[in-house]
């Protein structure tokens, strides 16, 4: 009985790497798709409110698309906007 110690050859570890590696970018792809698709969701629901209901939780129909994309900026009409810092 002989035992032998080595590394597997390349073409027996290529499949492998390159089946990782197209799960990785499918994966990635899903990723982004989902994002968009929760994005889009949340720019339709505020598209759908009134500009009071907009006015009420601080945003003008400018703002919808960076506010569902996840902008945490100060407002023009915040009053930190206005207020130097010291």
């Amino acid at each position: 009985m002989s035992t032998t110690f080595g590394t597997a050859p390349a073409q027996e570890l290529a499949p492998a790497a390159w089946t990782s590696g197209v799960l990785a970018t499918a994966k990635r792809a899903w990723v982004a798709y989902m994002s968009w698709r929760i994005e889009r969701a949340a720019i339709d629901q505020l598209s759908a409110m009134s500009d009071r209901q907009l006015k009420d939780i601080g945003l003008t129909r400018s703002e919808i698309e960076a506010a569902a994309r996840g902008f945490t900026g100060p407002s023009r009409w915040s009053p930190q906007a206005t207020t130097p810092t010291r």
